[in-house]
């Protein structure tokens, strides 16, 4: 009985149905053709198949099913983890949530979709799908990159996901409520989502500047006021003619509190900053005492607040929490 619950009959081919994808699939192997090419094929021998089902055939290794398994998810899934900010943050990006409860992520970068997948599997121990896509040249790109295509399809997913935002469109998304309320560790994870998608380094000879973009304006701006209020993280926001809004930043300080308490899981992001960083003109930057640094961490204990401790020995807030990461919890970095 437990498992007449788990099963449901959700979609059902005929005959006919496996014998055309035996067909299709026979002549994509002899022929190499398209799908559009596939279909007036099957149109002159009288058989109908929509051009989604060939395409999911023959580039995405989909098969006709009879049934389909749901599978539960754990209890534990309704947590907000880090992994699931990760998820939410790369959603309001290059992440998607599309019909028939499927979630995805089609990116260049190997190491930022295998995260992506991780943290989906984490959750809701659950296996994804990922594949490698290749792009095919145009007159818009003569060396495109391949692309690495994680899927998942859940039904119960795409809910608990939901109750986070109503929507993860380009021009819809905001960062939820339970974000803005959350840890500073879970809200780095969800702007680390958001910038592996969304943002880029420049190294530049005389300074590095961090850049967040966005078709969604209003969106954008939650994002800014978290990197403000959370981490002290300077921002210019300015937007383009077309719409798309963009968040910047070049103060050395801001980029080290970005880099210590956000950073990139895209490696060659990650190298970036961490070079630009490196060649920074720091002229005049302070060097402070041991016994400086210890004297901001007992005013910490006292129960002095990270800015107000600043104001008061003549430095910057983020030194405090750099101090405090580094003294009080040395084995456990913010952001692994």
């Amino acid at each position: 009985m437990e498992l007449i619950n788990k099963v449901t009959k959700t979609k059902k081919y005929t005959l006919n149905s496996l014998k055309t994808y035996n067909l299709v699939m026979n002549l994509r192997r002899k022929t190499s053709w398209g799908v559009i090419r596939i279909k007036e094929h099957l149109e002159k021998k009288g058989i109908n198949s929509s051009n989604g089902a060939i395409g999911g055939w023959i580039y995405e290794d989909k098969k006709p099913f009879v049934y389909r398994i749901i599978k539960q998810i754990p209890e534990s899934s309704r947590e907000l983890t880090r992994e699931k900010a990760y998820v939410l943050g790369t959603l309001c990006g290059d992440g998607w949530i599309s019909t028939g409860y499927r979630i995805g992520l089609g990116v260049c970068d190997r190491d930022f979709a295998e995260y992506f997948k991780y943290c989906l599997e984490k959750v809701y121990e659950t296996k994804c799908s990922i594949r490698t896509k290749i792009v095919k040249p145009n007159k818009f790109c003569k060396n495109p990159k391949s692309k690495h295509v994680v899927s998942q399809v859940s039904k119960l997913i795409v809910k608990d996901l939901n109750r986070y935002s109503n929507s993860y469109s380009t021009k819809e998304w905001r960062v939820p409520k339970q974000i803005i309320e959350a840890s500073i560790q879970l809200q780095s994870y969800f702007i680390r989502g958001f910038a592996d998608s969304e943002g880029s380094v420049r190294a530049r000879k005389r300074n590095t500047e961090l850049v967040l973009c966005s078709g969604n304006p209003n969106g954008l701006k939650d994002i800014s006021f978290m990197l403000s209020t959370t981490y002290g993280i300077k921002t210019t926001f300015s937007q383009r003619k077309n719409g798309v809004g963009v968040l910047t930043t070049s103060d050395y300080w801001s980029l080290l509190t970005y880099k210590n308490y956000i950073n990139f899981t895209i490696r060659r992001k990650k190298n970036t900053l961490e070079k630009g960083l490196a060649n920074y003109k720091r002229k005049g930057l302070r060097k402070y005492s041991p016994e400086f640094k210890l004297k901001a961490m007992n005013l910490l204990k006292q129960g002095m607040k990270h800015r107000e401790i600043a104001k008061l020995l003549g430095t910057n807030h983020t030194n405090i929490y750099d101090w405090e990461k580094k003294l009080l919890v040395p084995s456990k970095e913010i952001n692994n």
